[in-house]
């Protein structure tokens, strides 16, 4: 099941995703695939739109968190993996300020630690993986989330709904799916 975007991109991820695909390792369809960045994306810019989050750290942080895993299972290491790949693609496809860059390394890197404090950015990219686990049967605890936004019933309920169902997002099968044909045929 497929659904509209409810806040628009800050900026345009596809040249991103085509560098991700180019040596994912991760099915696209699996847990950790683009139905998940996509939901990650969604709950992000929602988040971000509420608190004030850098949205383009966001977007950014969605397609490279779980860029880098080498299966759906138990990985230690790929968030750093996940924030390499951000230093590898720094100047052509990302181009941040140096605090900025640093943010997304960070959020990457650790977005698996469980920590709850810090930059608001972070805690937000955090908060919007967290509140996507319902694909993997888990419900987001909201004291294990970051923010006030984040911990509210009715943000928790729409995402677990989303995520529960398998919900994916309308550009996912749309512009995703068609920079996958592209760059596999």
């Amino acid at each position: 099941m497929t659904y509209a975007l409810s806040v628009s991109m800050p900026l345009d991820i596809r040249p991103v995703l085509r560098a991700v695909i180019m040596d994912q390792h991760v099915r696209w369809h699996g847990i950790h695939g683009a139905a998940h960045w996509g939901r990650v994306l969604e709950n992000g810019l929602r988040l971000a739109a509420q608190n004030g989050a850098d949205p383009v750290i966001v977007t950014l942080f969605s397609v490279l968190h779980d860029s880098r895993r080498v299966n759906d299972h138990w990985d230690p290491g790929h968030g750093r993996r996940g924030a390499e790949l951000a230093t590898n693609l720094r100047g052509d496809l990302i181009t941040l300020a140096d605090a900025d860059f640093d943010r997304l390394y960070h959020a990457c890197e650790y977005h698996t630690s469980g920590d709850t404090e810090g930059d608001l950015t972070v805690q937000t990219c955090w908060d919007a993986d967290r509140l996507d686990l319902g694909r993997v049967g888990i419900w987001p605890d909201p004291r294990k989330l970051c923010t006030a936004d984040a911990k509210h019933k009715p943000m928790i309920a729409w995402a677990l709904e989303r995520s529960q169902q398998g919900l994916v997002p309308e550009f996912v099968t749309t512009e995703w799916n068609g920079i996958l044909v592209d760059e596999h045929c």
